[in-house]
């Protein structure tokens, strides 16, 4: 809707400069205007008799709707142009911090490679726990539970973190330490916080 075209709120053809300098008061008093209030205003300088025989000539209630079916329009542009904007911002961001932290793991895996720095099982668990919820977020799917099928085809729901448990387990049994003391598995299983990696991200 272009601000240059004639609009209904707009003074009309013959309507008189006064009666449309009221007619502007009772708009702009927003949805819960009324001639009583616009009467009792001190800006205004008409009887309520007169303000109601504009109101019926020049269509007030009519034009007034349409002007706040204008405002809220521009209301709603002003707010998906907004959401668009830090759509965007959120995305660079999004960006420069994924680029921060592949140099990260790329400086890991190279020093891994080299024999300079070792990763323990705990350490490695928390990484493919996070990787798996990264993938699952990337494809559109819940980290917190999902469903399968299970014996006698009744569904069977599973927490991510049992799928963790699992992953976790695995690598221990590759790296040969899956007969670890209850007590040394339950330390490992608390350590909820990210491994300290040096390099770019905590050198």
């Amino acid at each position: 809707m272009s601000d240059e075209e004639k609009h209904d709120w707009d003074r009309q053809p013959g309507e008189s400069s006064k009666a449309y300098a009221h007619f502007c008061l009772y708009r702009d008093m927003g949805q819960d205007r009324s001639l009583r209030k616009l009467a009792a205003d001190a800006k205004c300088t008409s009887q309520l008799r007169q303000l109601q025989h504009w109101s019926s000539r020049w269509e007030w209630v009519g034009r007034c709707q349409q002007y706040d079916d204008y405002l809220e329009h521009r209301r709603r542009m002003e707010q998906e142009k907004q959401r668009r904007e830090m759509n965007d911002r959120h995305a660079k961001i999004a960006i420069l911090g994924q680029n921060v932290a592949v140099k990260g793991i790329e400086k890991l895996l190279a020093k891994v490679q080299a024999g300079r720095q070792n990763l323990g099982p705990s350490e490695l668990a928390r990484l493919v726990e996070v990787s798996v919820k990264v993938e699952r977020l990337a494809r559109g799917e819940s980290t917190d539970i999902h469903e399968s099928v299970g014996p006698g085809g009744g569904p069977v729901r599973l927490s991510i973190e049992s799928v963790e448990q699992k992953a976790r387990e695995a690598i221990e049994q590759s790296l040969g330490i899956s007969d670890r003391s209850a007590a040394e598995r339950a330390e490992a299983d608390t350590d909820a916080a990210l491994p300290s990696i040096p390099g770019p991200l905590g050198e």
